[in-house]
Protein backbone atom coordinates (compact mmCIF):
# COMPACT_ATOMS: atom_id res chain seq x y z
CA UNK A 1 0.00 0.00 0.00
CA UNK A 2 2.85 2.39 0.67
CA UNK A 3 4.68 1.48 -2.51
CA UNK A 4 4.35 5.05 -3.75
CA UNK A 5 6.81 6.08 -0.98
CA UNK A 6 9.47 3.64 -2.22
CA UNK A 7 9.81 5.08 -5.76
CA UNK A 8 10.79 8.62 -4.64
CA UNK A 9 13.41 7.09 -2.33
CA UNK A 10 15.04 5.29 -5.27
CA UNK A 11 15.01 8.50 -7.33
CA UNK A 12 16.61 10.49 -4.50
CA UNK A 13 19.23 7.79 -3.92
CA UNK A 14 20.16 7.77 -7.63
CA UNK A 15 20.42 11.57 -7.66
CA UNK A 16 22.68 11.52 -4.60
CA UNK A 17 24.93 8.97 -6.31
CA UNK A 18 25.22 11.20 -9.42
CA UNK A 19 26.28 14.16 -7.27
CA UNK A 20 29.41 12.23 -6.32
CA UNK A 21 30.46 11.89 -9.97
CA UNK A 22 32.01 14.69 -11.97
CA UNK A 23 29.51 15.68 -14.63
CA UNK A 24 31.41 17.38 -17.43
CA UNK A 25 29.73 19.99 -19.62
CA UNK A 26 29.70 19.42 -23.37
CA UNK A 27 32.84 20.53 -25.19
CA UNK A 28 31.93 24.08 -26.19
CA UNK A 29 35.50 25.11 -26.99
CA UNK A 30 36.19 22.52 -29.68
CA UNK A 31 38.63 24.27 -32.03
CA UNK A 32 38.75 21.60 -34.73
CA UNK A 33 37.91 23.12 -38.08
CA UNK A 34 35.08 20.65 -38.65
CA UNK A 35 33.49 21.65 -35.33
CA UNK A 36 33.86 25.37 -35.98
CA UNK A 37 32.60 25.27 -39.58
CA UNK A 38 31.15 21.94 -40.70
CA UNK A 39 29.59 23.63 -43.73
CA UNK A 40 32.97 24.29 -45.34
CA UNK A 41 35.30 21.73 -43.67
CA UNK A 42 34.64 18.00 -44.09
CA UNK A 43 36.79 15.33 -42.42
CA UNK A 44 37.75 12.67 -44.97
CA UNK A 45 40.22 10.56 -42.98
CA UNK A 46 41.58 10.64 -39.47
CA UNK A 47 44.03 8.33 -37.76
CA UNK A 48 46.70 8.62 -35.06
CA UNK A 49 49.06 10.52 -37.42
CA UNK A 50 46.99 12.84 -39.64
CA UNK A 51 43.62 14.41 -40.20
CA UNK A 52 42.62 14.95 -43.84
CA UNK A 53 40.03 17.65 -44.54
CA UNK A 54 38.26 18.69 -47.71
CA UNK A 55 37.47 22.41 -47.87
CA UNK A 56 34.85 23.82 -50.20
CA UNK A 57 33.73 27.42 -50.58
CA UNK A 58 30.87 28.31 -52.89
CA UNK A 59 30.99 31.42 -55.08
CA UNK A 60 31.75 34.47 -52.90
CA UNK A 61 31.31 32.49 -49.65
CA UNK A 62 33.30 33.36 -46.54
CA UNK A 63 34.92 31.45 -43.70
CA UNK A 64 35.12 33.16 -40.31
CA UNK A 65 38.50 33.97 -38.76
CA UNK A 66 39.87 30.89 -36.98
CA UNK A 67 43.18 29.25 -36.18
CA UNK A 68 44.30 27.02 -39.02
CA UNK A 69 46.90 24.43 -37.93
CA UNK A 70 50.06 23.79 -39.96
CA UNK A 71 49.19 21.58 -42.93
CA UNK A 72 49.91 20.43 -46.45
CA UNK A 73 47.44 22.00 -48.88
CA UNK A 74 46.54 20.64 -52.32
CA UNK A 75 44.23 22.70 -54.53
CA UNK A 76 41.56 20.69 -56.33
CA UNK A 77 40.36 23.72 -58.30
CA UNK A 78 41.95 27.00 -59.33
CA UNK A 79 41.42 29.48 -56.53
CA UNK A 80 41.42 33.19 -55.97
CA UNK A 81 40.69 33.93 -52.32
CA UNK A 82 41.11 36.80 -49.89
CA UNK A 83 42.64 36.00 -46.50
CA UNK A 84 41.42 38.22 -43.67
CA UNK A 85 43.69 38.45 -40.64
CA UNK A 86 42.40 39.57 -37.23
CA UNK A 87 45.14 42.20 -36.80
CA UNK A 88 46.48 42.89 -40.25
CA UNK A 89 45.77 43.78 -43.83
CA UNK A 90 43.84 41.34 -46.02
CA UNK A 91 45.88 39.45 -48.62
CA UNK A 92 44.83 37.71 -51.82
CA UNK A 93 46.02 34.23 -52.74
CA UNK A 94 45.85 32.82 -56.26
CA UNK A 95 46.69 29.14 -56.82
CA UNK A 96 46.24 26.78 -59.76
CA UNK A 97 44.55 23.39 -59.45
CA UNK A 98 47.17 20.82 -58.48
CA UNK A 99 49.28 23.23 -56.42
CA UNK A 100 50.61 21.52 -53.30
CA UNK A 101 52.51 23.27 -50.53
CA UNK A 102 53.24 23.45 -46.80
CA UNK A 103 51.34 26.13 -44.87
CA UNK A 104 52.41 27.19 -41.38
CA UNK A 105 49.89 27.56 -38.57
CA UNK A 106 48.08 30.88 -38.84
CA UNK A 107 44.88 32.66 -37.92
CA UNK A 108 42.69 34.04 -40.68
CA UNK A 109 39.30 34.05 -42.37
CA UNK A 110 38.81 33.52 -46.07
CA UNK A 111 36.55 34.70 -48.88
CA UNK A 112 36.17 33.06 -52.29
CA UNK A 113 36.53 35.84 -54.87
CA UNK A 114 35.44 33.56 -57.74
CA UNK A 115 32.03 33.11 -59.37
CA UNK A 116 32.50 29.35 -59.05
CA UNK A 117 33.24 27.03 -56.09
CA UNK A 118 36.81 26.46 -54.94
CA UNK A 119 38.03 23.27 -53.27
CA UNK A 120 41.21 22.03 -51.68
CA UNK A 121 42.44 19.31 -49.34
CA UNK A 122 44.33 19.85 -46.09
CA UNK A 123 46.53 17.17 -44.52
CA UNK A 124 47.06 18.16 -40.89
CA UNK A 125 49.73 16.23 -38.91
CA UNK A 126 48.40 15.34 -35.45
CA UNK A 127 51.29 17.17 -33.75
CA UNK A 128 50.63 20.38 -35.78
CA UNK A 129 48.16 21.65 -33.17
CA UNK A 130 50.83 21.44 -30.48
CA UNK A 131 53.79 22.83 -32.41
CA UNK A 132 54.45 26.45 -33.21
Amino acid sequence: MRLWLVVPCFVLAAAAQDRGRAVLPPEIFDTHLTALDSTHFQRIVENDRVEVLRVRLGPHEKIMVMEIPAHVMTCITDQHVRLTYPHGKPAERIQKAGFTGWMERDEYGMENLEDKPVEWVLVVPKNARDSG
